[in-house]
C-alpha cells in the first residue's frame, strides 16, 4: 500500500490497465471461471471464489489422501510402526472443508486487488532474472517473520487460542488430513503474508503461485510424522509433531518453513526424540550431520549458547 500511495502522489508510475490486461491473460486468471451471471469486478470476485475453493479442495484431498495412504496404510510398518493412536480424521476433514470454503471469500478479495493495487508483475523482463532470487529472499523473510509471530500470538493469548487455534490442536496425534483443519480466520491470518508480500515489493506472478503451492504441500507434509529430509534449517514433520503435543509442546516450533525465528526467540525444540519406528531415521540424520552441525554453529538451537559465546 506504500507503493500505491506513492503512485497516487505521482512519485512512481504504473500503468494499471496494462497490469490488469496481463493478469487477465495469465493462465491462473480466475475471473471467467464461473460468474453466475454477475458482471464486472463482482463477477470476477465470485468466479475467483469458486475457482480458489475448487482448486483448494482438489489439492487438499490429492495431497492428504496420497500421503495418508503411503505413510499410514501401505508403508506403516516401515515408517510408523510405533504410532498407535486415535486419529480424528473425519473431524480434520470437516474443519478443512469449512476452512477452505470460508477462507476463499477472504483471500479472493486480495487476489482481485493484486493486479489493481500491488506490485505483482507478469513479465520477467520487467525486472530481469537477477531480481528473482532477491524477491525470493524478501518474500521468505516477510512470510517467515509474520507467520511466526501470528502463530505464536495464537498460542500466547488465551482468547485467540480458545476461539480460533484450538480447533487445529484438537488432534494431538496428527495425520496429513490435519494440515488444513483450521478455523477460517486462523488460517487466513497465517495466509496473509503469502498473499500480501506483493503489496510491499515486486514479485512475479508465477513465483507467487509457486509459494502458494509450496505452502499447501508443506502444510500437509509436516503432519505426516516422517522426517524424510531432516535438515535442521527447516521445521519439518517431527518438529511439528512436538508442537502438537499436549502441554508445553504447543509453545515450541512456531515457524513456517525454517527454524530461524524459533532459534532466535528461544522457542525451538530439537525433534530427534520423536521416532515412530522408522529404522532409517538415524541414518538420514547422520548423512546430514555436517550440514546440521554447521547450521548449529551459526545459529544455535539454545539461545543461551549465543550468550555464553559472547
Amino acid at each position: 500500500m506504500i507503493w500505491y500511495l506513492a503512485e497516487l502522489l505521482g512519485f512512481i508510475k504504473i500503468d494499471r490497465n496494462i497490469k490488469l490486461e496481463q493478469y487477465q491473460n495469465h493462465p491462473s486468471y480466475a475471473g471467467n471461471f464461473i460468474r453466475f451471471g454477475f458482471d464486472g469486478i463482482v463477477g470476477e470476485y465470485v468466479s475467483t471464489v469458486c475457482q480458489t475453493f475448487l482448486f483448494a479442495l482438489i489439492l487438499y484431498f490429492t495431497l492428504s489422501c496420497s500421503s495418508y495412504y503411503y505413510f499410514f496404510k501401505k508403508n506403516k510398518k516401515l515408517y510408523l510402526p510405533k504410532l498407535n493412536a486415535k486419529f480424528y480424521i473425519f473431524y480434520d476433514i470437516k474443519w478443512s472443508i469449512i476452512n477452505m470454503f470460508f477462507e476463499t471469500f477472504l483471500v479472493s478479495i486480495i487476489r482481485v486487488a493484486q493486479p489493481r493495487f500491488s506490485l505483482m508483475y507478469y513479465n520477467i523482463s520487467d525486472y530481469g532474472y537477477w531480481y528473482i532470487p532477491i524477491s525470493i529472499i524478501l518474500h521468505v523473510v516477510y512470510d517467515e517473520t509474520l507467520t511466526y509471530w501470528v502463530h505464536r500470538w495464537l498460542h500466547t493469548y488465551p482468547y485467540l487460542y480458545i476461539k480460533l487455534h484450538r480447533i487445529h490442536h484438537f488432534s494431538k496425534d496428527i495425520t496429513p488430513f490435519s494440515g488444513f483443519a483450521f478455523h477460517p480466520l486462523d488460517a487466513f491470518a497465517q495466509a496473509v503474508p503469502l498473499f500480501t508480500s506483493c503489496f510491499l515489493f515486486p514479485i512475479h506472478m508465477n513465483l507467487f503461485l509457486f509459494f502458494g503451492l509450496c505452502t499447501t504441500s508443506w502444510a500437509i507434509s509436516i503432519h505426516d510424522n516422517v522426517p524424510a529430509l531432516p535438515l535442521k534449517f527447516l521445521l519439518y514433520s517431527t518438529h511439528h509433531t512436538i508442537h502438537h503435543e499436549p502441554g508445553l509442546g504447543g509453545m515450541k516450533n512456531f515457524g513456517k518453513f525454517t527454524s530461524i525465528w524459533d532459534r532466535i526467540m528461544g522457542t525451538y525444540e530439537e525433534p530427534d526424540r520423536i521416532n515412530f519406528g522408522w529404522n532409517q531415521q538415524q541414518q538420514q540424520l547422520e548423512k546430514l550431520k555436517k550440514v546440521n552441525d554447521l547450521y548449529e554453529s551459526i545459529l544455535p538451537s539454545n539461545v543461551n549458547k549465543i550468550k555464553k559465546n559472547k
